[in-house]
Order: structure tokens, then C-alpha cells, then sequence
């Protein structure tokens, strides 16, 4: 029997977590959405490249094939592209590259979009699709709505209908549930809104609270990299919304307070530097990050580039760190070094590194809505 034709839209981390969990049910292709190529998966690739660094660091890429032509053949698309852009460019990015997709969606076609939307945002997208395509969603054409979280897995697809001859997700392997799509959106947009906007009164309020930061931490351990996971998403929610609704106010909070986060994390290192009576030039300042490059979103990444660049304001050598770096490539034994770290991992990557360097000097800041030290 011949496998279903499945094309992956987006080299992604998230693209390719959907191309492995099927790639034993289909005929998988993955397409680079930046440099417009498409890759053949099967089982044995993905088997010995369990993440997609691994996949892209490889000698070769096996099977290219033009992305008009795997688009047209496939029966199921789907769209989980990258995107490089921030904020409403961001809205727009992901609009122009699903346009270039519809352009090859023929007749059907199951199309999931993987890209979170407000509420009502598929209707937008459906839209367009059909503007493209000039077919018809629930009756030649059919539409799946499964947000993916940064770096997670896919859940549940929410289907519009099931049309007569699409593509089978059942038979991939996916769970899926029919006429849910709006449902799907409230959920996720309310759980956006809730963890968001929860992160982003501790780090107004722990600003208010400074001089009591050690009895104030209550939030737990999150970081600034929990609070900028979801910026696209929250862009997404105020893009459906009119102005002036309260959702847009709730959104726009939370995007303002990681704003707000960078340059409280930029005023509590110029502190420590004081406190610490630290000289600039004998000072090195790692913003430890540990970001995917190949996450759909690009939040992480501009925020921490953000970071880095406002702190040069400050103190020339800021360079940002990342697990995958040796010792050496990142503690300057001649100066002192300023950590600020920015999610959990990277906390225990540089307790580590401190614990085995003894003889250099590590001081330690944590991007929480506290701004813990040590």
C-alpha cells in the first residue's frame, strides 16, 4: 500500500517533531522555507538524527526536490514555517509564506496550520487559502488548526470538516477532532493569556517590591525565557482583536512587560557592576541563553540579542552563551564574570561552570521577575 504524501512546511524544531512522529505512517518531505528547498525524510534518517541540528549538520541532504512540486503532490500540508521577524512584521511574514503555499495547494488537500492565531484568526487564514487556491474549505479542501508551543510536540489537530478524499490524519498517527477549531483558539489563546500575563505582573511587581527581592520571590523559577516564548503569540491575539478591547490590553501588558524585563535585567547588572566596585574594562558580561535557532519563533532570539546589545552600552566584552560552548569559550579567567542567566538550564550550565572554576571569578544573575543573584 502506498504511503500518504505529507509535506512539511518549515525546517523547524517544531516542523520536524511533527515529520518524526509520522515518518513511519507517510512519505515525508520537509521544506527549508528559507533557502526554497525540500528534503526527503524516511525512518532511518530521522532515526539517526533524533534532532533537526543534528539533520542540518550532516554531510548531506538527501533527496531534494522542487517545493512547488512536493506541495502540489502532497495530501496533507503542514504549516509550521520560521520566522525571522518580530511583532506585527511577524504577522505579516507568516501570512506572505502561507500565500506561497496555498499557491500549490490543489484539490484535496489537507492543510494544518501550526502557526498559534487569536480568536478567529483561522477564519483569516481560511480565507486566504481559498482566495489562493479558489477552492473551497469543507467541501474540496480541508483545514486542521493545532498550534504547536516553542519547541513541544503536536497535540490534537482541530479539523473545520472532513472532506471526501483528503488526506487521512487519522492514519498518520495524529489525533484529531472535528469541528473544534474555535474551541481549540479560546483554549490556547486563554492559556497564553494566563501564563503570560502571570510572569508579567511578578516582574512589575518584584520591581515595585526591589529591596525585599529575597522575601519576594515567590513566582518560583521562571525566567525571561518563559516570558518571551510567547510573544508571537500574544502579537497573534492583539492582531484579531479591535483596538480597545480588553484582549489587546491583556496582550499588549505582557509584550510591554518583557520589554520592561530587558531593561530591569540592564539596570540590576549595572548595579551589581557598582556593588561589586567592577571596572568595565576588567568585566565580562555572558547572557547565558540557551536559544534554538531553529524554533518557529523568533522572539527568543531578538530578545536576546536585545539584551546583549543594550548592555554594550555599558560594558564592552557582553557576549551571549549557549550549554553547547566549552569552558573556556566562555569564562575569561583575567577578568571577573558577570553571568546573567536566563532559564533554568542554563542555571544549572552555570553552577556547573562556576563549581569547575574555582580560580576565576563568576558572579551570578538570574533573569526571574526577582532578579535573584548568586
Amino acid at each position: 500500500m502506498q504511503k500518504i504524501r505529507v509535506a512539511v512546511y518549515g525546517l523547524t524544531t517544531e516542523g520536524y517533531g511533527i515529520a518524526s512522529k509520522i515518518v513511519e505512517n507517510a512519505s515525508v518531505t520537509i521544506v527549508d522555507d528559507t533557502l526554497q528547498m525540500a528534503m526527503e525524510l524516511d525512518p532511518g534518517t530521522v532515526q539517526s538524527n533524533p534532532t533537526l541540528q543534528e539533520l542540518v549538520g550532516g554531510e548531506s541532504l538527501m533527496g531534494l526536490k522542487p517545493v512547488s512540486q512536493v506541495l502540489t503532490e502532497a495530501r496533507v500540508v503542514f504549516f509550521a514555517p520560521k520566522l525571522r521577524k518580530t511583532g506585527d512584521e511577524s504577522i505579516i511574514e507568516a501570512n506572505a509564506k502561507l500565500r506561497e503555499v496555498a499557491k500549490n495547494v490543489t484539490k484535496g488537500t489537507t492543510v494544518v496550520n501550526g502557526l498559534p492565531v487569536g480568536v478567529g484568526g483561522n477564519n483569516d487564514y481560511i480565507a486566504l487559502i481559498e482566495k489562493q487556491t479558489g477552492l473551497k474549505v469543507g467541501e474540496n479542501l480541508n483545514y486542521g488548526y493545532c498550534p504547536l508551543r516553542p519547541r513541544a510536540a503536536a497535540g490534537t489537530i482541530a479539523c473545520f470538516a472532513k472532506v471526501k478524499d483528503s488526506g487521512s490524519l487519522e492514519d498518520l498517527g495524529m489525533r484529531t477532532s472535528y469541528g473544534d477549531i474555535i474551541a481549540t483558539e479560546l483554549d490556547y489563546a486563554s492559556s497564553v493569556l494566563n501564563e503570560s500575563t502571570s510572569i508579567a505582573t511578578e516582574v512589575e511587581l518584584m520591581r515595585k517590591a526591589k529591596g525585599l527581592k529575597p522575601i519576594a520571590g515567590r513566582a518560583g523559577e521562571r525566567y525571561i525565557d518563559d516570558l518571551a516564548a510567547h510573544i508571537y503569540d500574544l502579537t497573534a491575539i492583539q492582531a484579531s482583536e479591535d483596538v480597545g478591547e480588553p484582549l489587546t490590553y491583556l496582550a499588549g501588558a505582557s509584550i510591554k512587560s518583557l520589554e520592561n524585563h530587558v531593561r530591569y535585567i540592564v539596570d540590576e547588572t549595572r548595579e551589581l557592576l557598582r556593588e561589586l566596585q567592577l571596572k568595565a574594562s576588567r568585566t565580562r558580561v555572558l547572557v547565558a541563553w540557551t536559544v534554538d535557532k531553529y524554533e518557529m519563533r523568533a522572539d527568543r532570539m531578538k530578545t536576546a540579542e536585545s539584551l546583549v546589545e543594550r548592555l554594550r552600552d555599558y560594558v564592552t566584552d557582553v557576549k551571549q552563551a549557549q550549554v553547547s560552548a566549552g569552558r573556556d569559550e566562555v569564562i575569561d579567567s583575567y577578568k571577573h564574570n558577570v553571568a546573567i542567566v536566563c532559564s533554568q538550564r542554563d542555571l544549572e550550565w552555570m553552577k556547573s561552570l562556576k563549581t569547575g572554576s574555582r580560580s576565576s571569578e563568576i558572579s551570578l544573575l538570574r533573569a526571574t521577575p526577582a532578579l535573584q543573584r548568586g
